[in-house]
């Protein structure tokens, strides 16, 4: 399964180039990511993963989120505008396309990589990608949860970022 190292190595490099592009925006990607609060019903052990920094010395955030049954990781990158969000996005539906991954429109989600299902650290694992506005979001799930449930953890996420 090489492609999807290589959507993973694309997406982070890509959010190196990202940063650079609007990092005088006074919206920081970190306040955009879902929060322990987005899910009041469950018990989430919230992880802020070190910020890091990309060649270019600008920070990368991303988010885990644990509950008793699943686990949510996300990042966001958001971009100087929606068009460079989306041509990102339209180089990780081709890559998905090569291995067989559809991106269907879902109401509110017009824009995404549609979901690649594989394993991470030994568990079934879902990734999908989407944009909304200048930000693209890449949301995985892991552990025991159904499709339906990927959307709508999905759904809060982009509730997140549009405010």
């Amino acid at each position: 399964m090489q492609a999807p190292s290589v959507i993973t190595y694309l997406f982070f490099g890509l959010f190196a180039i990202s940063t650079a592009a609007c990092s005088n925006n006074p919206t920081s990607p970190r306040d955009l990511l879902l929060t322990r609060d987005d899910f009041p019903t469950e018990v989430v052990i919230e992880t802020i993963k070190q910020p890091g920094a990309t060649n270019n010395d600008e920070p990368a955030v991303q988010v885990e989120l644990k509950t008793p049954g699943f686990t949510i990781l996300e990042s966001l990158v958001l971009f100087e505008t929606s068009e460079l969000a989306l041509a990102i996005l339209a180089g990780i539906n081709q890559d998905h396309a090569a291995i067989g991954i559809v991106s269907d429109s879902i109401e509110g989600f017009d824009k995404n990589s549609g979901i690649r299902v594989d394993h991470l650290d030994g568990e079934q694992a879902s990734t999908f990608f989407f944009v909304e506005g200048r930000a693209l979001v890449k949301i995985t799930v892991k552990g025991d949860i159904r499709i339906a449930s990927i959307w709508e953890i999905a759904r809060r996420a982009r509730e997140k970022v549009e405010g």
